[in-house]
């Protein structure tokens, strides 16, 4: 397929999740010679149906770029940083979630009166509510991709992607960044 997009003027890049036991099969090497870029998927650390938790902690993006490097050059690397978030629910023992782009993540927090405190660790903001009948809701919110953004940077990759357009806010989509 290389082949076939480079003799057609076209750009060919692989989406991969970030180095883990589950995606330890992918040829990264080889990709990171065939691909014109390899684009580390730097979110979904939890997900729906998994366990709550942020879908992009620091740590969790940067070990996915330093693993990602291992096999594939910074010059054909690129991170994708999430325009989402979820909103987890507990409630009679059972976890659920709902992704919310960035603007909805901020219309949750605002009408539902969260607080939000920032966690180092993470690298973001966390907030929860508990109403009256037990029915915990928490979640993570990102306050910029600037943190990633700085990481690209000094890991000199290719650039950055997202995860999805439509969920930016105003004021990200307005300065969209290329390295």
């Amino acid at each position: 397929m290389s082949v076939s997009c480079r003799q057609k003027g076209l750009v060919l890049s692989v989406d991969d999740y970030v180095p883990a036991v589950y995606s330890a099969f992918y040829n990264r090497k080889e990709q990171g010679i065939v691909a014109d870029y390899v684009i580390v998927m730097g979110y979904d650390e939890h997900f729906a149906g998994g366990d709550a938790g942020s879908v992009a902690s620091i740590s969790y993006v940067e070990n996915g770029i330093t693993g990602t490097l291992k096999e594939v050059p910074k010059e054909k690397l690129i991170n994708s940083v999430p325009f989402y978030t979820r909103v987890w629910t507990e409630k009679d023992g059972k976890t659920t979630s709902k992704a919310y782009g960035m603007t909805a993540a901020k219309k949750w927090v605002d009408e539902n009166n969260v607080e939000l405190t920032w966690q180092d660790k993470v690298g973001q903001y966390y907030g929860e509510i508990e109403n009256e009948n037990g029915v915990r809701r928490s979640g993570w919110k990102r306050q910029s991709p600037g943190t990633e953004k700085d990481l690209v940077n000094q890991c000199d990759l290719a650039g950055i992607a997202c995860w999805k357009l439509g969920f930016e806010t105003r004021r990200i989509s307005g300065r969209l960044w290329m390295k």
